[in-house]
């Protein structure tokens, strides 16, 4: 066994050996003397004995390094005469060629067999073929993923999160596994969650969109308003199909902040997604500089027919919120069918009707959007009795939800957390009990944080922020937007102007 071995271990070294050794021989043909035949022989073939193969332990093995050694009568001896000796290149690259072959199957099938016994679920051919290698980490971060959804239906978060982070270091192109880690990281590491959100926007560029107003909500929901503007600048100027809701997001967050700085950059910028919306910045900033003479005069004037929807909801809107109710009612009703949508219509006319004191309109409103209610009307009409509470319509509006029906679901979560929260800001204390119980029984989890909700609407916490809990709650962008006006906390600026108080 140790001689196999030996003339193995010389078969290895041998082949590149004595083939380059017989290739130079060829190439210096006259010039040099032949490397492996017995040089005390005459040369010429089946006389001639081979040096090569003394020291092999069975100098016969020889011959699948030469073909040409053969067994003469002599012994073992060369067929071919000294000039003929030539390489065997073909059967080198087949020799190593074969062995690496019979490795490399031998690793696939071990490696495959382990990933298999751990639970990955690879396939055979994910392990062999190189072009599939790719799909071995995804086939693991899948398996984490999977992992990381027992665990967090199990109510085990930190087990869930170890999981999907495991889940998003085997595979980063799983956008769904970063995603939701920043999400989850939000409340708890709002600064790693932020290093995710950004990951994502820089390794997920056909994911920007969804990846940015994913982050805007986590930062909005936790009072981080100079970054969430500087997200709602950049993208009205990079989402041109969605800019009308991140000027809308960029007013809102630098208001809150208690700087115009981006708000002046934007104006002075002159490329022309920035130029359709000067006009409205012209007007906000009068505002917030106390100049409410010359923004009504800005207000009464009659706004570009092509300017975006945005900018007529903003000028209805600040109308009513300068007093001036029946030029902002003229204004929405003069504008063409369809250019301003349901939720902005209904948006407008309740708030007219509640900040001027109309209750009959106001009642008429209510019940006319109450018969053709669905989750997005739902949605307004909470986001609205959040900034101007009303325990009667409020209740008319949970008789009308509990006679018609509203399935608690993944899908219909945010309206109920809405509720519960509407519940709380009209200082409706059996239906904020009665929805937190409700959402509390269908959790997989104790989900204690309700209770911290429900004691900050009972006005029994000493936290005046309503971001130091949005985070955890799955609410709408409107009803974030509504719940923040109303408990804004103590503010780092200075008292805004009255006027711009909503836009």
């Amino acid at each position: 066994m140790l001689g196999w071995f030996a003339d193995l271990f010389r078969l290895a070294w041998g082949l590149p050996y004595w083939n380059t050794r017989k290739t130079l021989f060829r190439l210096r043909r006259g010039r040099m003397r032949n490397p492996c035949q017995s040089q005390s022989d005459s040369g010429r073939a089946m006389e001639t004995h081979c040096d090569a193969c003394v020291h092999w332990d069975k100098p016969l093995r020889f011959r699948r390094v030469c073909p040409l050694l053969v067994v003469g009568k002599d012994g073992l001896v060369c067929s071919a005469h000294a000039a003929d000796v030539r390489p065997f290149w073909g059967g080198a690259a087949r020799f190593y060629g074969g062995t690496l072959l019979a490795l490399y199957v031998v690793v696939v099938l071990t490696v495959f067999g382990f990933l298999r016994t751990i639970g990955y679920p690879v396939s055979i051919l994910h392990v062999g073929l190189p072009p599939l290698w790719h799909k071995v980490p995804q086939a693991r971060s899948w398996f984490f993923v999977e992992k990381s959804n027992r665990a967090f239906a199990a109510g085990k978060t930190a087990e869930g999160l170890l999981n999907l982070n495991n889940a998003y270091h085997f595979d980063p192109t799983n956008y769904n596994a970063g995603l939701t880690l920043a999400k989850n990281y939000q409340a708890g590491q709002p600064r790693l969650s932020d290093e995710f959100y950004e990951r994502l926007l820089r390794d997920h560029p056909d994911q920007h969109g969804t990846t940015s107003q994913e982050w805007f909500r986590a930062l909005l929901a936790r009072g981080d308003f100079p970054r969430a503007s500087i997200v709602a600048r950049n993208e009205t100027l990079a989402d041109i199909a969605h800019s009308q809701a991140w000027i809308r997001s960029l007013l809102f967050t630098t208001r809150h902040s208690g700087d115009d700085a981006l708000l002046r950059e934007l104006l002075a910028n002159r490329s022309p997604v920035a130029v359709v919306w000067h006009q409205v910045l012209e007007t906000e900033l009068l505002l917030r500089s106390g100049r409410t003479r010359e923004a009504r005069a800005a207000l009464a004037q009659t706004w570009p027919a092509q300017a975006p929807a945005f900018a007529i909801f903003y000028q209805v809107n600040a109308l009513i919120a300068l007093g001036d109710t029946p030029a902002a009612l003229d204004r929405l009703a003069a504008q063409p069918a369809g250019r301003i949508d349901d939720e902005a219509g209904v948006t407008l006319r309740l708030e007219a009707y509640a900040a001027n004191n109309y209750p009959g309109l106001l009642q008429r409103e209510f019940d006319r959007v109450l018969t053709q209610l669905n989750p997005p009307r739902i949605k307004i009409l909470c986001a609205h009795l959040i900034r101007r509470p009303d325990r009667a319509l409020f209740a008319q509006l949970c008789t009308h939800i509990e006679r018609h029906g509203l399935e608690l679901s993944t899908e219909s979560a945010g309206i109920w957390f809405s509720l519960l929260c509407t519940a709380g800001a009209v200082g409706d204390e059996p239906r904020l009990r009665s929805f937190a119980l409700r959402l509390k029984q269908a959790s997989t989890t104790p989900f204690v944080a309700l209770g911290v909700v429900e004691s900050f609407f009972r006005g029994e916490t000493v936290e005046k922020r309503i971001t130091s809990f949005l985070p955890i709650l799955p609410l709408p962008l409107e009803i974030n937007y509504a719940l923040i006006e109303r408990y804004p906390g103590p503010t780092r600026s200075g008292t805004k102007p009255a006027a711009a108080k909503k836009s």
